[in-house]
């Protein structure tokens, strides 16, 4: 018997995680990420630039004034289930 059933809150994000995960299967684009997590654009770029190990990887190639950034699925999932 459970005595704390998980919240259906709970249940009920990562249900949109995975139908989250099936529809970028490779790679999720930054600004549908971050509307997942609840952030800004600008503060998912900046937590990934400060956490190298993040789920994600940002780099700037020479001569480039932009950065880039890539998410891939699995590390996004992995991170976001805390490593399951």
């Amino acid at each position: 018997m459970n005595d704390f059933p998980v919240p259906a809150c709970i249940t009920d994000k990562l249900q949109q995680l995975n139908s989250f995960v099936k529809e970028y299967p490779d790679k999720i684009p930054l600004p549908d990420a971050a509307k997942f997590i609840g952030i800004t654009d600008a503060g998912l770029r900046a937590y990934i630039d400060n956490n190298p190990n993040s789920f994600g990887m940002s780099w700037r190639q020479t001569g480039a004034v932009n950065k880039a950034y890539k998410i891939p699925t699995v590390r996004f999932y992995s991170w976001y289930r805390n490593g399951l």
